[in-house]
């Protein structure tokens, strides 16, 4: 199995020998796997992998020594997967399947997070394959859905403020929007080509009546400063930056390699 190599990092003061002190956050997606490593103690960021999956996810778990250890806590995150928000006076567990499948198609499994700040659950599909995987491997991990952990992560930075957020994955899109602090609209899109991309994007920020000259737009995820996503994107929308890491963890230089915007989910799972 080949995996991608590319974002194995290890800081210099990582010692797994002291396993019991970190954190171990998971990333879950039908194409990929990622995890990092926190130190509790201190904050520190000190080990990143992300894998390329082409073939059995459990016997690339199996392979890899670190991953399966027993730390002191963990976190996983399920990625790219259908989901809908459903506020509160309206959810019903038990319609949640119908509600996904007006507008998605489901998996096996129908999961729901509650998004306590804004009176909202999240529900979400998932293969019985990730759930599998989950619970083998990770069996004590607090678990939800990536567009969850955003849409929390995103409220804390907003202020009260019009801003718009933009995840970019391997093949989806995920759009995140506020005015004067309240969400707007969160919404994911499977993309092929960076014209897709634009085209959600300018067609969310239509809906919204988002002005593109001046709204405030982060960039996140699977996308590089100066590269074609982001000049296309930069031609139609002026006001946008990209993202930085939490700010309440620390990276050795050894992580500069890393565009801060890149893994921000993956980060922010540890609060």
């Amino acid at each position: 199995m080949e995996t991608g190599k590319a974002n194995n990092i290890q800081a210099s003061t990582f010692n797994i020998a002291h396993y019991e002190q970190y954190h171990l956050a998971v990333e879950i997606g039908l194409r990929h796997l990622s995890y990092c490593i926190i130190n509790n103690n201190t904050y520190n960021v000190e080990y990143i992998n992300k894998f390329i999956i082409e073939n059995d996810c459990f016997d690339l778990i199996n392979e890899d020594e670190i991953i399966k250890l027993d730390f002191a806590s963990s976190s996983v995150v399920f990625t790219d997967f259908p989901s809908t928000l459903i506020p509160d006076e309206l959810f019903d567990k038990e319609n949640s399947k119908k509600i996904l499948e007006l507008t998605s198609n489901v998996y096996d499994l129908i999961r729901s997070d509650l998004l306590s700040d804004i009176n909202t659950h999240l529900i979400y599909t998932i293969p019985d394959l990730i759930n599998d995987i989950a619970f083998t491997f990770f069996p004590n991990a607090k678990q939800k859905a990536q567009q969850s952990l955003l849409i929390e992560q995103f409220i804390k930075l907003d202020e009260n403020k019009n801003n718009a957020y933009i995840y970019i994955g391997e093949n989806s899109l995920n759009i995140t929007a506020f005015k004067n602090g309240k969400l707007l609209l969160n919404n994911s899109f499977d993309f092929e080509t960076k014209e897709d991309i634009l085209y959600y994007t300018l067609f969310a920020f239509e809906q919204l009546k988002l002005n593109t000259e001046t709204v405030s737009t982060k960039l996140y995820g699977e996308i590089i400063k100066g590269d074609e996503k982001h000049q296309l994107l930069y031609e139609y929308i002026r006001n946008i930056k990209f993202g930085s890491r939490p700010h309440h963890l620390n990276f050795s230089s050894e992580f500069n390699k890393i565009p801060e915007h890149q893994f921000y989910a993956l980060f922010s799972q540890y609060i």
